[in-house]
């Protein structure tokens, strides 16, 4: 076999190229299969927002019950009634699951955290 200087580069060069790519795959694969305190792994492994330790939960009014929510932030917003603003119609909810028996999903504004469909806060946005 007659291997010379220039093939022996270009190979080596694709190897390594080769093991690069396949570990950065690898690690993003690990990243997203995290699994969470409820053994759930990507997105479900973030945990609950909880409305009564989370900083912004509690500067955006966030409520899990819409019965909980101060009368005077019960307005309507964008042409929808109180009645029907919840997570899920929101612009900033999508949708990831269930988690605890209950539809979850992430929100822009409590980033890294999951929220309840059924929730409700002051950020709410009519869902385009």
């Amino acid at each position: 076999m007659n291997l010379s200087r220039r093939n022996f580069f270009v190979s080596a060069v694709g190897l390594v190229t080769f093991g690069l790519l396949g570990s950065i795959a690898n690690a993003e694969q690990r990243r997203r299969a995290r699994p969470g305190a409820g053994g759930e792994t990507g997105p479900l492994a973030a945990p609950l927002v909880d409305p009564k330790t989370d900083p912004t939960a509690q500067a955006m009014h966030y409520s899990e019950n819409h019965a909980t929510v101060k009368k005077d932030l019960q307005i309507a917003k964008q042409g929808v009634p109180f009645k029907d603003q919840h997570c899920k119609n929101c612009g900033f909810y999508k949708e990831v699951g269930q988690k605890d028996g209950k539809t979850v999903g992430t929100c822009t504004i409590f980033a890294g955290k999951l929220v309840e469909s059924n929730s409700w806060c002051t950020s709410w946005n009519k869902k385009a």
